[in-house]
């Protein structure tokens, strides 16, 4: 049964064995499908994450707390759905904002960072208030982003 909270501890668990196991098939080099590429890459950005997947227990099951800054595995996660996003042009607002930032000469890894600072204000404040993110005010303020 899920909580109003989050998802359930086998729920996490499930969505956690998706990127240890991309992880890990892309240090053996055995083949990836398409969103373990994804994830692989994302991974690979972030090399200050490494260390969390060299304990499969640990990654499946660690609590992280709000003071020990973002939890790694949501940044990889928002990481990864703004990709996506990137990628489909959708919303187009954070396709514009994505290139806008860069042909002002900011680093792409950068200017994704900048978006899901956004992405991650987004999802919190839509859980707080217990409902669906409101994409009107996401794109709204991936637009904004064009006009700094």
């Amino acid at each position: 049964m899920e909580s109003q909270s989050g998802p359930s501890r086998e729920q996490l668990r499930a969505h956690r064995q998706v990127f240890w196991d991309a992880w890990h098939k892309a240090q053996a080099d055995l083949p990836l499908n398409a969103l373990e590429v994804r994830i692989a890459r994302v991974i690979s950005m972030h090399p200050e994450y490494h260390h969390y997947f060299d304990d499969m227990d640990d990654f499946l099951d660690r609590d992280f707390e709000l003071d020990d800054g973002m939890n790694p595995y949501l940044h990889l996660s928002l990481h990864l759905a703004l990709e996506e996003q990137a990628a489909t042009k959708h919303p187009p607002e954070l396709a514009k904002a994505l290139e806008h930032m860069m042909m002002k000469k900011m680093d792409r890894h950068d200017a994704m960072h900048k978006l899901l600072e956004v992405l991650a204000e987004t999802v919190y404040y839509a859980q707080r208030a217990g409902r669906e993110p409101d994409v009107v005010a996401y794109a709204r303020r991936m637009k904004e982003l064009t006009q700094l």
